[in-house]
């Protein structure tokens, strides 16, 4: 039992509170769970793209069980504002395959922010998509993050998530300074 015991304390201590990323030349950082997996990157000094693969409920590995976190970070010197920006991002979404649909699109004036619950079927999987989306120093930040429809039924594992992607939201940073003003969760129940 003893054995045992120790070898579940020595699996949890493998897996580090959070990983630091700099991208864009080191101008934006953030911290990532560590117990998420990077999927894929793609980065030059004027575009950051990094998909992540949460961990799922009781460690299911089926591939349309996968729930995705993507932080898409640009240098751009267009002078888009938010709106322009918020609109080209989620037309690209609308436009991409799985018939996704955005049914909700609010501005969050504390934080400068706007967010989007989108909806969609993907290979017959029904899926939420959540973008929050910044314009700061003419860099441009889209965090999406997709979910399964089954997936959101685990309320244990939803609340960690909720607390994750919070954690993660706190943590993007422009230089010393914060990218949103209060770390509020906006994630739609």
């Amino acid at each position: 039992m003893k054995a045992l015991l120790l070898f579940f304390l020595c699996s949890l201590a493998a897996v580090p509170a959070s990983t630091r990323y700099q991208v864009l030349g080191g101008r934006f950082r953030f911290d990532v769970p560590g117990d998420w997996l990077e999927a894929g990157r793609r980065s030059s000094d004027s575009v950051s793209v990094i998909a992540f693969e949460v961990p799922r409920p009781g460690g299911d590995t089926a591939v349309e069980a996968a729930v995705n976190v993507i932080i898409d970070v640009a240098l751009s010197h267009r002078h888009w504002d938010l709106k322009r920006y918020g609109d080209g991002k989620l037309n690209q979404l609308e436009a991409g395959p799985g018939h996704t649909t955005v049914i909700d699109d609010h501005w969050w004036s504390e934080d400068h922010s706007r967010t989007a619950l989108s909806q969609g079927v993907l290979h017959g999987t029904a899926y939420a998509v959540w973008d929050k989306l910044a314009v700061r120093d003419s860099i441009y930040l889209d965090l999406r993050t997709a979910m399964p429809a089954a997936v959101g039924a685990d309320s244990v594992w939803k609340a960690r998530y909720s607390a994750q992607l919070d954690s993660l939201i706190a943590s993007f940073h422009i230089g010393n300074e914060s990218v949103f003003a209060a770390a509020s969760s906006h994630v739609h129940q």
